[in-house]
């Protein structure tokens, strides 16, 4: 059981305990009083009836006298040995007449005396009686004749017993207790998490929910309650969210299309302009800013129509297995030139033959992008290493360089669609190449994650899960 006192589980469990602890130290006090109380009860009963023979053999004088003790031990059983009892006058003097010969002299009280000489019955308890240190109970009872007191009977008895079923009681209430306790607490447990599992089904499910894949909704087992109601509530907005992003995808897909075409006319126009115009430097010059940025554009246009496309899971063909070291050679000559412009060094190692489930062009995308960023922002006579290995079933590519590295403000926000960093000092990027990046490492359910030192480099470390090579292509 992995019981975690920070989790609502864990409070409710505890809440649980806590109360049903102070229910049962309630209840057993309770329960405490009313056996003491009837334990006492039965004794002042036992008394009452122990006087009221006695009482019932002084008025009748023939069983007077040493043959009462065995006489009242005929009529009321062995226990008697733990009774006491005396016969008093009325002013509260010793009657020889009745009282065992072994039975100690039982106090008599000032207040017993007067509510004998109104009639009246006394209970009281003393703390010792005849050299014992255990509590008796002692019934004064006034015996009447012809209404008037011609005797007072006094009984007593042990309240050891009373004491003793009381400590027993204690001892298995206090046993008992833990158990019954460790077993509530068990059970609150286990009722805590049945009645949170829909909770955690909700939590679950919306972890998986992404802004690039809204369809999933929260299960609902029931629309009766709290919980399915909230459920059906978080549902309804995720649909509104899904239709909201929908709508964006759509305006840039749709927006990127559009500009496809009039930025291919306007290049081509350029292009020709370049061509046929004049000779003159300033008009060369500016058309070639122009063509320049119209270039820029395209890439930007591309970018942003492509990564509609994967969010909208819109790509024109179904993932088929790619061999990443295939797509190593492949982008190698471009990086190689890339960094031999700017001065720098690209070394390209594969460890291992690797097979992933996926789109190549965008593995070569995804490859040369990282790539280039690092020769980009490397100064001259840097390097930039890539390292294709394989670690417990997944790809690991590993794009390190020798650049400033990044600062911690921004290792946050480099994903980010148009982010540029301060680094970017020409200001050449489009912003989406990064971001570009990311989201073909989700498309092919991988991970990415920077590393980065500001004056040490960066690496950029992309996870992906390995598939076994094709038949046909294990010779690749």
């Amino acid at each position: 059981m992995n019981f975690r006192p920070n989790t609502l589980r864990g409070r409710l469990t505890l809440w649980y305990t806590g109360i049903l602890t102070a229910m049962l130290a309630l209840l057993g006090a309770i329960a405490v009083a009313l056996l003491d109380h009837g334990l006492r009860s039965n004794v002042d009963d036992s008394l009452n009836s122990l006087a009221r023979a006695i009482v019932s053999s002084v008025q009748r004088p023939t069983v007077l006298g040493p043959a009462i003790d065995e006489a009242l031990r005929g009529m009321l059983g062995p226990e008697l040995a733990d009774r006491f009892f005396q016969l008093l006058d009325p002013l509260g003097r010793p009657d020889t007449r009745m009282r065992p010969q072994n039975s100690p002299r039982l106090p008599l009280s000032a207040q017993a005396l007067r509510n004998a000489e109104r009639g009246q019955a006394t209970f009281e308890t003393i703390d010792t009686l005849g050299g014992s240190t255990k509590p008796y109970r002692v019934l004064t009872m006034p015996v009447v004749e012809n209404g008037s007191i011609v005797n007072i009977v006094q009984v007593a008895m042990s309240l050891d017993n009373v004491d003793a079923a009381r400590s027993s009681f204690l001892i298995v209430l206090m046993i008992l207790s833990p158990f019954a306790l460790t077993g509530s607490a068990l059970g609150g447990w286990f009722l805590a998490r049945r009645a949170l599992s829909p909770v955690e089904a909700m939590v679950d499910t919306a972890q998986r929910i992404e802004a690039e894949d809204m369809s999933r909704r929260i299960p609902t087992l029931s629309t009766d309650d709290e919980l399915g109601r909230l459920a059906g509530v978080l549902n309804d907005m995720l649909t509104r969210l899904q239709s909201s992003f929908g709508a964006v995808s759509r305006f840039s897909s749709d927006a990127a299309h559009e500009l496809r075409t009039p930025l291919t006319i306007i290049k081509g126009e350029i292009e020709m302009a370049l061509k046929w115009a004049s000779p003159s430097e300033e008009i060369h010059r500016v058309l070639t800013s122009c063509l320049e940025e119209v270039d820029r554009l395209n890439s930007l246009v591309e970018n942003l129509l492509l990564m509609a496309r994967m969010e909208g899971k819109a790509l024109p063909t179904a993932p088929k297995p790619v061999h990443l070291n295939g797509v190593l050679e492949d982008v190698a000559p471009a990086l190689t030139e890339l960094a031999l412009r700017a001065k720098n060094a690209c070394k390209i190692k594969a460890l291992s033959s690797l097979w992933v489930l996926g789109y190549e062009s965008l593995l070569f995308r995804l490859i040369f992008n990282l790539a280039e960023n690092a020769i980009k922002y490397t100064p001259r006579n840097g390097t930039v290493d890539l390292t294709l290995q394989q670690d417990n079933g997944h790809a690991i590519l590993e794009v390190r360089d020798t650049g400033p590295g990044i600062p911690a403000e921004q290792k946050a926000h480099i994903f980010d669609r148009f982010y540029r960093g301060a680094q970017d000092r020409e200001g050449t990027g489009t912003g989406l190449g990064l971001a570009l990046v990311k989201s073909i490492v989700g498309l092919h359910n991988g991970e990415i994650e920077v590393s980065s030192t500001p004056g040490a480099g960066s690496v950029f470390r992309v996870t992906l899960p390995l598939i076994p090579p094709p038949i046909a292509q294990t010779n690749h």
